[in-house]
């Protein structure tokens, strides 16, 4: 939901996102360890349709960092891949974009998934 409604600005998208978010972060505020990740991902992308740019960023890197402590390679792959499309939309930072794009086809490499590497490695290229 947070991808559509930051691609179309569409406050039908936002409301769905927002519903979703709301309830990892009470399963997350209930200690479940699962979805933490997940809370601070859900919260870089709310960061990020409010224009709240630095809080983004740092949501993002928490979310990966805490996606990868806990061998949730899958999850950081795809919390690169975010942050990677909103580096690029958003700042228009192609270098840093690279990186997390890089980052992600190395974590989705490591999980096994080549397939989804090879594809997100095609699509960036085109970029």
């Amino acid at each position: 939901w947070f991808a559509m409604a930051r691609r179309t600005g569409n406050r039908k998208f936002r409301s769905e996102a927002i519903k979703v978010k709301k309830q990892v972060s009470k399963w997350s505020k209930a200690g479940d360890p699962n979805v933490k990740h997940y809370d601070l991902m859900l919260n870089a992308e709310l960061a990020v349709l409010d224009k709240k740019y630095d809080k983004a960023d740092e949501m993002f890197k928490e979310a990966i960092s805490h996606a990868v402590r806990n061998d949730h390679l899958h999850h950081a792959a795809l919390f690169h891949e975010r942050f990677a499309e909103y580096r690029l939309q958003v700042h228009d930072d192609r270098d840093d974009g690279q990186y997390h794009m890089d980052q992600a086809i190395r974590y989705y490499t490591e999980w096994g998934a080549i397939g989804k590497a090879a594809k997100l490695k095609k699509d960036f290229e085109k970029m």
